[in-house]
């Protein structure tokens, strides 16, 4: 998955947030990164105006991905592409992913 350009890693909240508050990134950049609190899990951090927010992506035991129980994904590259079409609950839609 390292080869995604919105995966990030490892990276903190905070430098999240940095990086995607960059003028080269706008309303609805986006990037993946490894949950801190919660392992196995994820957050999305997105771009929305002047603020980030962050989802938790959490994984399921039989597979798969979710932040809405609702709407569950085989793979994060399908969660993204879900969100891009549809920010279905998310503050916007997923455009470009966070400048690296």
């Amino acid at each position: 998955m390292s080869e995604k350009r919105w995966y990030f890693r490892k990276i903190k909240r905070i430098e999240a947030e940095k990086k995607l508050l960059l003028p080269e990134n706008e309303h609805g950049a986006f990037l993946i990164r490894d949950s801190e609190s919660r392992h196995n899990d994820y957050s999305l951090s997105v771009r929305d105006g002047d603020t980030v927010k962050h989802y938790r992506i959490r994984q399921l035991d039989e597979g798969g991905f979710f932040i809405a129980r609702r709407t569950t994904f085989r793979t994060l590259q399908e969660l993204v592409e879900h969100y891009s079409k549809d920010s279905d609950g998310l503050c916007v839609n997923l455009c470009k992913p966070c400048v690296q």
